[in-house]
Formats: structure tokens, C-alpha cells, sequence
């Protein structure tokens, strides 16, 4: 009997070839399966980050975009604020060379502005009348101080100016524009009050020097305080029915732009000039 071991008949070897070949297809199938998922895998993270880029920067182009309103907002409220202060501006150079009509609205607006307080009838007290002012519409020279002595002359008859400028140093500055001298006199915070009530003495009291046929006119360029000071001490400046003409620097702007009617304080100056309206007889405003 033959020994199955030797019998070359290939029968073992095929079959372990195709055992072979079956689990090497196995393998195969599987590493293709593998190989197939991963770049599926790579390509969903792929498509993730994207969303998450895509997602950052609509933030920040939403961030963006509301910061950028707000800087337009903001800008335009600049905008706003500097167009309404150059009318502001532009209104009080405006007011000298405007007419009484013109003026005593512009002041009535004033006056209830610094006056929040007060009742109808209280701020009617307070208010202009047109025939209190007398038109300088027709100087059309620019009102600077080189042309104050100008303006005076065509405009003020009057024996007597009292010129009324904002600061100390405004009024030593009107005082040389008109050339000093010994019929110009300032009157400010600089002098002591008893001096300043002293020198009205001298010039307007029972012992000053009067001459009716003198044609030279007094000057008394003052601050609105140191007025209000002076007129609550002496009533020299009440005295006599000689005309009065009271004149208001008001086309000169300070370096906060603001001109002697609207400066912080423009409510003693309104309440000086309703003082000599009241009490002095022949007294007429005019505004440089």
C-alpha cells in the first residue's frame, strides 16, 4: 500500500494556494476599504475647519462692520457739532451789522437762555426794546480796532461814550485804539474801586471842569463788572439830560469764540445796560 505522503498528485499544494489566495484577498479587500475611508475622514476635517474659518472671519466682518458704524455715527455727531458751532459763529459776527430788529431778537433768545428760571413776566423786565439801539448797519468798514475812531465818529454825537469791552486787557486795548489821553479812561479790575469812583468825581462832579462850548467827548471804556461795581456805589454816570451813548464791543471774539454779548458774563452786562436805560435819560446802544 502506498504512502499518501508520497504521492505527487498536488493535490495539498492546491489547496493551500488557494487558501492562501483567498486570505490574500481578504486583506486586500480590506486595505482598500482602509485606504478608501481615511481621505473620506481627511476630507470631512477638511470641510470642518473651512465652516470654522468661514464662521471667524463673518465675526470679525460682523465686528468689524459694527465698529465701523459707530465710527460713522461718531463722525457724522463731529460733523454736526462743528457745522452748528461755525453758524454759531458766523451769527454773532453777524449781529453788529444787523439791524435794531435783528439785535433785540438775537438778545431776547439770550436772555432766556441764561435765564431758565425765571417767569414770562420776570424775563419781559429783562428785554429790549428796538428804539433802545441805534443801526450801524451802514458802516461797512471791517470792525476791527483800527477803525473804531471812525466808526465813533460818523455814529456817537453824544458828549459822553461808555464803551464796553469783555476783559482787562480788551479794554486797554480799545483805550489805545482811541489814543488815550486825558479824555479816555478805564475802568477795570486793575485800578482800585475807590480810585475808578474817585476819577468819575473829578470828571462828572459838582467840582469838575465843564465848558458847554468844549467839543471834546468822554470816554469811559469799562469791563460789565467793574461797572455794575461802580453804578451800585455813585450815580454820577446817571446825572445830567446830556445824551449818553453806550457802545458794545461786540465784534471782537475771544479765543472760545465768544463776543461780549454771549461770554460767561453777558447777564451783567445785560443787567448794566437795562440799569442806565432805566435811569438815565437820552441813552442810545450801538454795537461795533
Amino acid at each position: 500500500m502506498s504512502n499518501p505522503d508520497d504521492l505527487n498528485d498536488g493535490l495539498a499544494y492546491d489547496f493551500d494556494s488557494e487558501q492562501e489566495a483567498v486570505l490574500d484577498a481578504q486583506i486586500g479587500s480590506s486595505s482598500s476599504q482602509t485606504s478608501q475611508k481615511r481621505p473620506l475622514e481627511d476630507d470631512v476635517d477638511e470641510t470642518d475647519g473651512k465652516k470654522a474659518e468661514r464662521s471667524s472671519e463673518d465675526e470679525s466682518k460682523r465686528l468689524m462692520s459694527k465698529r465701523q458704524k459707530k465710527l460713522q455715527k461718531k463722525s457724522k455727531l463731529i460733523e454736526k457739532k462743528k457745522e452748528e458751532s461755525q453758524y454759531t459763529v458766523s451769527q454773532r459776527k453777524a449781529i453788529p451789522t444787523s439791524s435794531p430788529e435783528k439785535v433785540v431778537d438775537y438778545l431776547t433768545t439770550l436772555i432766556r437762555e441764561k435765564n431758565p428760571d425765571l417767569s414770562v413776566l420776570e424775563l419781559e423786565e429783562l428785554y429790549f426794546k428796538k428804539n433802545d439801539f441805534l443801526s450801524t448797519e451802514k458802516f461797512d468798514v471791517e470792525r476791527k480796532l483800527t477803525n473804531f475812531p471812525a466808526f465813533i465818529q460818523k455814529f456817537s454825537v453824544a458828549p459822553k461814550k461808555i464803551v464796553f469791552s469783555m476783559s482787562n486787557i480788551r479794554v486797554a486795548d480799545v483805550y489805545r485804539s482811541l489814543n488815550g489821553g486825558k479824555n479816555c479812561v478805564k475802568l477795570f479790575s486793575k485800578n482800585k474801586l475807590k480810585d475808578d469812583i474817585l476819577t468819575l468825581d473829578r470828571l462828572l462832579g459838582d467840582g469838575s471842569r465843564k465848558s458847554k462850548n468844549s467839543k471834546d467827548s468822554l470816554y469811559f471804556i469799562a469791563t460789565p463788572t467793574r461797572m455794575q461795581k461802580l453804578i451800585e456805589e455813585t450815580d454820577l454816570l446817571f446825572q445830567g439830560k446830556e445824551k449818553l451813548d453806550i457802545i458794545l464791543d461786540a465784534s471782537y471774539l475771544d479765543p472760545k469764540d465768544n463776543t461780549i454779548l454771549s461770554f460767561e458774563n453777558a447777564i451783567v452786562l445785560f443787567q448794566v445796560l437795562k440799569t442806565f436805560l432805566n435811569k438815565k435819560s437820552s441813552v442810545k446802544v450801538l454795537l461795533y
